[in-house]
């Protein structure tokens, strides 16, 4: 029997499996364990602990690489920022000190050019209510809040934010200066941040104090769109760069009119200092 059992395990062992000390123990209590006849561990596959796909310390765009456009998660990676990233541009957009290209560092988002105009619109919606609810009480008339104003500032502040920027980098694009659309969409955004604090001024009664506050954030937000695209407009030609140059000025121009007139010509019965 105990030979028997020797050439049973020869058979199984030519199958890849081997009983453990079945010819040389005569005891019944001895066990059978059946084992890999290969001895070495076998490597464990890619997972939750071990750099696989859900790896916490993969950054967002090694995950969304594979991502088709149309989805959310390939938008991810341009969401990519902190809050200290966001505070940084947007004070280096009302004072604009450095070049604001080299403190994106190569890493254009778009939170910030989503969220400041929309922070903008709510602004000018709320801040001129205020002081429209304050002309009618000071008139003894009663005060609607004006949806209008609302839908109104939605159409001029996002247009001036998304469709500017796409209509310059496609010029740019044709004149061969080679843009980033990203980084136009970020100078944009967030080049519209210093009409946030002017919005809010704009609330006290009197004009010429608004005019000056209106040409102070004009003035601003020009000289960082007009600081930060020249390089990339001195690629074309001069007159090419100088036409482009003059057209970002112009619309940049038609904004201010548009937020003084629409936002920040305020009728309230107020008298002026010196009067």
């Amino acid at each position: 029997m105990a030979n028997k059992g020797a050439y049973a395990a020869i058979e199984i062992d030519d199958d890849g499996l081997e009983f453990q000390s079945f010819a040389s123990s005569s005891s019944p209590g001895t066990s059978g364990n059946i084992t890999p006849s290969n001895n070495t561990p076998q490597s464990r596959p890619a997972g939750f602990n071990t750099g696989g796909a859900f790896d916490p310390h993969r950054s967002i765009q090694d995950q969304t690489v594979s991502k088709p456009i149309w989805s959310v998660e390939y938008y991810a990676k341009f969401f990519d920022v902190d809050t200290t990233q966001v505070m940084e541009r947007c004070m280096a957009s009302i004072i604009p000190k450095e070049n604001f290209l080299d403190i994106m560092a190569g890493n254009p988002d778009l939170y910030g050019p989503f969220w400041i105009p929309t922070t903008v619109i709510f602004v000018l919606f709320v801040t001129s209510s205020i002081v429209n609810s304050i002309n009618a009480y000071l008139s003894s008339t009663p005060y609607t809040y004006d949806i209008r104003q609302l839908t109104f500032a939605f159409g001029t502040v996002y247009s001036y934010a998304f469709a500017v920027p796409a209509m310059i980098w496609g010029a740019t694009k044709y004149f061969g200066c080679q843009p980033d659309l990203l980084e136009m969409l970020a100078l944009y955004g967030y080049g519209l941040t210093v009409w946030i604090p002017v919005a809010v001024l704009c609330i006290l009664p009197w004009n010429l104090f608004r005019w000056a506050l209106v040409l102070a954030g004009a003035a601003a937000s020009g000289t960082f769109l007009v600081r930060n695209m020249y390089p990339v407009l001195s690629r074309a030609e001069a007159q090419t760069s100088k036409v482009i140059l003059i057209l970002v000025v112009f619309l940049h121009g038609i904004l201010a009119l548009i937020l003084k007139y629409r936002f920040f010509a305020y009728n309230v019965v107020v008298t002026e200092p010196g009067k």
